[in-house]
């Protein structure tokens, strides 16, 4: 019962203190995934280049390398893991051993920052600005306008296969529901 009671209190404590994920503290009309790049913006600028993204992974594998022997063990694995789903939440990307080898490298570590980077990057200029971070402004849904419909039974005899459409039906002009 007493691990119940300091794992809840741990939980409010984290909360309260500061524990927000990181997609909380983006600027206005960024999705939360822009926070994976946006942490590696160095100079904030609001662009992130491709040097900067660089730096930025080359200083997170040295820091979750803890014995600094270039190869992230599962021990080093489940901390970092733990550590990106405290910082990004819903949004965190779990490091995975690709061609498990019981090594997870900086290629490997690298993976969804580099395949976001290039997705984001629609110009191919090495950089990311918030504006590509947006995404593509999503089109108006088409309007839909009925089809006159044809009133085939009104109709009988040898007519009936040449039907003509009868008119269209009228327009509601009351308020819709």
């Amino acid at each position: 019962m007493k691990r119940i009671v300091l794992f809840a209190a741990a939980g409010v404590a984290f909360a309260i203190g500061g524990g927000a994920f990181a997609a909380e503290r983006l600027p206005p009309g960024l999705p939360a995934s822009a926070a994976l790049l946006l942490r590696f913006d160095a100079d904030h600028d609001g662009v992130i280049t491709r040097e900067e993204m660089e730096a930025g992974l080359k200083a997170d594998y040295a820091a979750a390398d803890v014995n600094g022997d270039n190869c992230l063990g599962p021990a080093e694995v489940r901390a970092e893991n733990e550590r990106r789903l405290r910082r990004d939440g819903p949004q965190a990307s779990p490091l995975v051993d690709w061609n498990l080898d019981g090594c997870v490298d900086l290629r490997e570590f690298s993976t969804t920052a580099h395949s976001y980077f290039d997705l984001a990057d629609r110009t191919k200029d090495g950089r990311v600005s918030q504006t590509e971070l947006r995404g593509p402004s999503m089109p108006l849904a088409p309007r839909v306008v009925e089809a006159p419909r044809v009133d085939t039974a009104a109709k009988s005899g040898p007519e009936s296969s040449t039907s003509r459409p009868t008119a269209a039906p009228p327009i509601p002009t009351g308020p819709r529901y």
